[in-house]
């Protein structure tokens, strides 16, 4: 990396130079990559501070979402002239909005390959040829600040309590209602939201975080919510639209929907939309119209009256229909999808039943199955309602599931993420086996291993020695807990305690099958158990490949498994 030397010390080189008769020729600095220009400035998406600022912008432009058709609508501005502290509170948000117009000159972005383009040139031209400079200029214009300035030219009283009774004195001045149309122009933001909450790493992490069909159900309320609180304000705007003065009382003397209602339906003491003061009670009775015309309920106190209030009924009610089917449609499939548990549960005990019901003897002799075994039809059921309550949520066909069955996503990853997963699921498992840990094997031979574990459950009374088909392994309880014998009488009987994602015994599995079988172990389960299973074939195989977790452990477990089997004939047979 070259060095820029200052003049005194390239004057003190060139002197230095002159004596030992030498030529000093000056280092110039090395010319930067135009790419690489003003990298310190670029704000990249994965800033910290960025993400924060997108979440806050976020909630900005949803507050104005809601609050400008309120203005519009309802208020008509009435709460920004007579409320300093409303009014210092817009200011603050249009300067974050201006902030954030320019702050866009200098934040990185993703093409459509997924790279990251941090060139300034590369991203001030992207801002620009796009528009949305100038539609986030248009939609960062300081309105509440012209707002003020229009009031104090005017001399009429701002933020006061003479302000409630002059308002209809700022309405009319034409500035301010221009002012106050200019305000619509921040529902422009509303075009990127879809873009901004994608990119955001908080959003991310919230919709990641939850139900798929607690997002959809928080979403289509949500659109409920929006789109009610829209065709509200739309409503209540056409009836203010129709007054001949700006004195809110003339409400009462012009022929519109909330006239007729008051003349008709008004109790003294109850909801009063006359005034601009109540602008609260006005908006309830929009929000109550609006809302029984999505859902088509229809009370029939609140009806058009005039042309356009009518042409707007009937264009509404076309698009409430689309919607609300839309939104009914959405929300049965999310319950569905909440619901599916339950439904396949009802399933599965139903063929139980069925089942049950064709069993040719309802109880099987002691002889033949015991004394724990007389009530099978019971355990049955009580097998499939624990598979329900604790088992794994995606129930598969097999009582042995793989890592792939458990989680079906596995099976759709790359390689290498599959790997992530794998180990990310069974870890701290494998790490309890010490030939199986982190010491001896690699996070690949630890993935190998654990693609190719199973899970099984196990109801009460059951007993195990080995898988039918995987033949036998090391079990660790996740769920419930176990009695070990040797294949002998009941008083050798050992409990176990405390055995939460742990494993009884790692030495014996390495023995061979046929070694002392008649005194290895056997699983007696209390109570419905859940177990995370490593076959020995999968141990053996990655014990042949790794000499060293061999050598260095596994060999001396077995030679230790070996005797202590040898050395139970005695015990055993006393």
């Amino acid at each position: 990396m070259s060095v820029v030397r200052t003049s005194i010390d390239a004057g003190n080189s060139r002197n230095h130079s002159e004596s030992d008769g030498t030529v000093a020729h000056p280092k110039v600095k090395e010319p930067v990559n135009p790419s690489l220009k003003g990298i310190k400035y670029v704000i990249f998406p994965e800033n910290r501070y960025a993400q924060a600022w997108d979440f806050a912008m976020i909630v900005v432009i949803w507050y104005y979402a809601f609050a400008i058709p309120f203005h519009f609508g309802i208020s008509s501005g009435y709460y920004q002239m007579c409320y300093r502290g409303f009014s210092l509170f817009n200011n603050v948000l249009n300067v974050m909005f201006i902030v954030d117009t320019f702050l866009a000159f200098l934040r990185a972005f993703r093409d459509e390959n997924g790279l990251i383009v941090y060139s300034l040139q590369s991203i001030r031209r992207r801002y620009i040829r796009s528009g949305w400079f100038f539609i986030n200029l248009l939609a960062s214009l300081p309105t509440s600040l012209i707002l003020l300035g229009q009031i104090a030219a005017s001399n009429k009283p701002f933020g006061s309590v003479t302000c409630h009774g002059q308002i209809h004195e700022h309405f009319e001045n034409p500035n301010v209602r221009f002012v106050l149309v200019l305000e619509g122009f921040k529902l422009l933001r509303l075009l990127r939201i879809k873009k901004i909450m994608q990119t955001s790493e908080l959003m991310s992490k919230f919709w990641e975080g939850i139900n798929v069909e607690i997002a959809l159900t928080i979403k289509f309320c949500y659109m409920i919510v929006l789109v009610s609180h829209w065709i509200a304000c739309i409503w209540g705007l056409i009836a203010l639209q129709q007054m001949e003065s700006y004195v809110h009382s003339s409400l009462l003397d012009e022929l519109n929907w909330i006239s007729n209602w008051y003349n008709s339906s008004y109790v003294e003491g109850g909801l009063n939309p006359i005034g601009w003061e109540n602008a609260i009670p006005r908006y309830w009775l929009c929000l109550f119209w609006a809302i029984q015309s999505i859902t088509s309920i229809g009370y029939g106190n609140i009806s058009p009256v005039t042309t356009i209030e009518f042409a707007f009924a009937n264009f509404l009610m076309l698009l409430c229909g689309i919607f609300w089917a839309y939104i009914i449609g959405s929300l049965v499939e999310v319950v569905q999808g909440l619901a599916s548990t339950s439904q396949e549960y009802i399933s599965r005990m139903n063929d139980a039943n069925q089942m049950v019901k064709d069993f040719t003897v309802k109880q099987l002799p002691e002889s033949v199955g015991g004394s724990l075994h007389k009530k099978s039809s019971k355990r049955v059921r009580r097998f499939i309602t624990n598979q329900r309550d604790v088992a794994t949520k995606n129930w598969s066909e097999s009582n042995a599931s793989t890592l792939a069955e458990s989680y079906p996503t596995l099976s759709i990853l790359s390689p290498e993420l599959r790997r992530f997963c794998a180990l990310h699921l069974t870890y701290s498992l494998l790490e309890t086996i010490p030939y199986l840990s982190s010491n001896y094997l690699s996070p690949e031979e630890q993935a190998e291993i654990a693609m190719q574990c199973v899970t099984l459950e196990f109801s009460t009374a059951e007993k195990f020695s080995a898988h039918p088909d995987l033949g036998r392994g090391i079990l660790i309880f996740r769920r419930g807990f176990a009695t070990v014998s040797r294949n002998v009488p009941s008083k050798f009987f050992r409990w176990h305690k405390d055995i939460k994602d742990k494993p009884i015994d790692v030495d014996e599995v390495l023995v061979e099958d046929d070694y002392l079988e008649e005194r290895q172990l056997v699983f007696h389960f209390v109570g419905f158990t859940k177990v995370f299973f490593v076959p020995r074939s999968a141990i053996m195989g990655i014990l042949e490949k790794n000499e060293r977790a061999w050598k260095d452990c596994a060999r001396w477990r077995y030679f230790k498994a070996g005797l202590v089997l040898y050395s139970m004939k005695d015990s055993l047979t006393a």
